[in-house]
């Protein structure tokens, strides 16, 4: 499965723009296996409860969707949860609480429980954001758990992949969030991928994996090799980066939300990259 993380469409004073939000979901969804609303490429983080809220009833996913959740504690999650039930959402994704991580101790391990008894859950382990590693040992209990039914691994550390098909129940469903390693954590057990570069070039990454899929390894090494540089870009110019390039190829991703900036200093090492990938029909 391919699923993008799709952007949280902001106006220029970082107003949330429902409509925006909506269209741009209505024109991604054909082109992949579903959707996560509100993961870090969606700007989850800065949005008030409200505003989660009505982005969400904005949107109507005909396909699977999942619901970023990244919140400190249990009350605080209350009514994400809710929300995310009623929408129709096939699991949360939630990340670890960071702030005093050091002192949580086995409250990480009841955290995710106590969640996974309101619905089912998606770890998500993405340390490069919130500095905090998920723990091996804490990954291979919560995967006991039968609401914690996968997990999202953006950190490209293939040896965790390799601990997770050596270790986790086989219907524990594992997704990769780092595309410049996207073929290799296929071969190491990962079920598809949750990518940001899924919004740009969701043809390219589907062919990728069907092409292993088939056993077509040369064709889907080519892919990989042909897709690096937009994956490893993107993973160095995050949001500002990932928008600015959506609405070059017309799409009403918006703009991030203030003070992060309007455009990437990275824009013109991008772009080049974008417009040749364009030319051979992988994009949009």
């Amino acid at each position: 499965m391919i699923l993008p993380p799709i952007p949280t469409p902001f106006d220029r004073e970082g107003r949330l723009d429902t409509e925006a939000f909506r269209e741009l979901a209505e024109a991604l969804e054909p082109l992949v296996d579903g959707l996560l609303i509100y993961g870090s490429n969606g700007e989850g983080v800065h949005l008030t409860p409200e505003e989660r809220a009505r982005g969400l009833r904005a949107l109507k996913p005909r396909k699977p969707f999942l619901v970023g959740l990244m919140e400190e504690t249990l009350p605080q999650a209350e009514r994400a949860l809710l929300e995310a039930q009623e929408a129709g959402a096939m699991a949360v994704l939630a990340t670890p609480p960071r702030y005093y991580h050091a002192s949580l101790g086995e409250g990480l391990v009841a955290y995710y429980q106590a969640l996974a008894e309101r619905m089912p859950i998606f770890l998500y382990h993405v340390p490069q954001n919130t500095k905090v590693d998920l723990p091996l040992p804490a990954v291979e209990t919560l995967a006991q758990h039968p609401r914690i039914t996968g997990i999202k691994d953006s950190s490209g550390d293939l040896t965790r992949l390799a601990f997770y098909q050596a270790h986790l129940r086989d219907d524990f469903r594992v997704f990769t969030g780092h595309a410049p390693t996207f073929l290799g954590a296929l071969v190491l057990g990962a079920e598809g991928g949750i990518l940001a570069a899924a919004n740009l070039a969701p043809r390219a990454y589907r062919a990728l994996l069907e092409a292993f899929r088939t056993g077509r390894l040369s064709e889907a090494q080519a892919l990989q090799k042909r897709l690096f540089p937009l994956g490893n870009l993107l993973s160095r110019g995050g949001v500002p980066l990932l928008k600015q390039a959506m609405r070059h190829l017309g799409l009403p991703a918006g703009y991030p939300r203030p003070p992060y900036p309007q455009e990437s200093p990275i824009w013109k090492e991008f772009r080049p990259v974008l417009e040749a990938l364009k030319e051979e029909g992988w994009l949009l």
